[in-house]
């Protein structure tokens, strides 16, 4: 399996090590791993975290190859203690007491991305003192780190912390950080410029919480990527926010003790009302046939009966995609008496 770390990056951590080995990593060799290590994407937090530690020799115990100093080995906490910069570095290291330590010496805001990630992974850490000394860290950085930095970690870890389960009360620390309105902005430009990834997941993921109500219509109207529109379209359109939260069993007939699994749901409603009719005319002349299936879903359940609908499926009747004629051929059948029968619900952009 390749390494998450670039071949500069291990180098140097490789470098940082023989000299900590002798005198500790100061000045320029530190300046230089924190500035590789910024390079790292924030989402490769979780595989970097292992491979930063043995590329640098963060072991719980002294290396045996390290001099003596005074008669005494030099530990990683004497070095800490003469070179509190090192806590950037420390934050990856195997012995949560250093990890505990690394965290309370920090007091400014994140250089960056991947940095601001390593703190949100602390306060997933298998170490209880160390979540607790991450959340008193996080609450003391993240209000200081920039915006730029928060959003970018923010778009690389809202799928991925779904995931974490050590943390509880942790989470909310992190949750404020990434609902600060400075961070939303930047948060919503990057989902919309953004052309590949995940974004529509992402943008679910974020919608649990809502911070990026005030951006969903411009999301709807401006992201590069077509399922980034459709999914925002499709919040809009159903005026909540929805996610799954577990699985429960369903009957499907009790008489034969028939049931399956089904998804559990929790949801919330919309902070913002940009109004129904202007939101499904916007993606009724979008140019992605998925976005348009958003909107001629929206106008078959909520404009059912009005002319509106009726106006949008005659518009559409020729598309060029099947499904969505499919859709436009369904409201124009219903509206007409005719039974109706329900078209398949499709996934994916045409």
């Amino acid at each position: 399996m390749p390494s998450p770390l670039s071949p500069e990056l291990q180098a140097a951590l490789a470098r940082g090590l023989e000299r900590r080995a002798d005198h500790g990593v100061a000045g320029p060799d530190l300046d230089r791993i924190v500035d590789l290590l910024g390079e790292v994407p924030p989402e490769r937090i979780t595989t970097a975290d292992g491979a930063i530690a043995y590329a640098a020799g963060l072991h719980r115990e002294p290396l045996p190859s390290r001099r003596r100093w005074f008669g005494k080995p030099r530990t990683d906490s004497e070095l800490l203690a003469r070179s509190p910069d090192l806590a950037l570095l420390f934050l990856f290291h195997r012995d949560g007491r250093m990890r505990e330590s690394a965290l309370a010496r920090l007091s400014d805001g994140l250089p960056s991305p991947f940095l601001f990630a390593a703190v949100a992974w602390r306060l997933n850490d298998w170490s209880a003192p160390v979540r607790t000394a991450a959340m008193a860290c996080a609450r003391r950085c993240f209000p200081r780190t920039p915006p730029e930095v928060v959003a970018r970690c923010a778009a690389a870890l809202h799928l991925q912390r779904l995931g974490w389960s050590r943390w509880s009360g942790e989470r909310a620390v992190l949750d404020e950080a990434f609902g600060r309105p400075d961070v939303t902005a930047r948060l919503a430009d990057l989902l919309i410029g953004q052309m590949t990834g995940p974004v529509a997941r992402v943008l679910r993921a974020v919608s649990r919480t809502p911070a990026l109500d005030p951006y969903l219509l411009r999301v709807a109207a401006e992201a590069v990527q077509p399922a980034a529109r459709a999914a925002a379209l499709s919040l809009l359109v159903e005026g909540k926010a929805s996610w799954p939260v577990g699985r429960d069993w369903q009957w499907v007939d009790k008489s034969i003790g028939r049931r399956r699994l089904v998804f559990v749901y929790d949801a919330r409603p919309l902070t913002v009302e940009p109004g129904l009719d202007a939101v499904i005319a916007q993606g009724i002349a979008d140019r992605s046939a998925a976005v348009r299936r958003v909107a001629l879903e929206g106008a078959m359940y909520r404009l059912k009966g009005r002319p509106e609908a009726r106006t949008y499926a005659t518009r559409l009747l020729g598309d060029r995609s099947p499904s969505v004629r499919e859709r436009a051929e369904f409201i124009l059948r219903t509206d007409t008496g005719e039974a109706p029968q329900a078209p398949a619900s499709e996934n994916g952009c045409e």
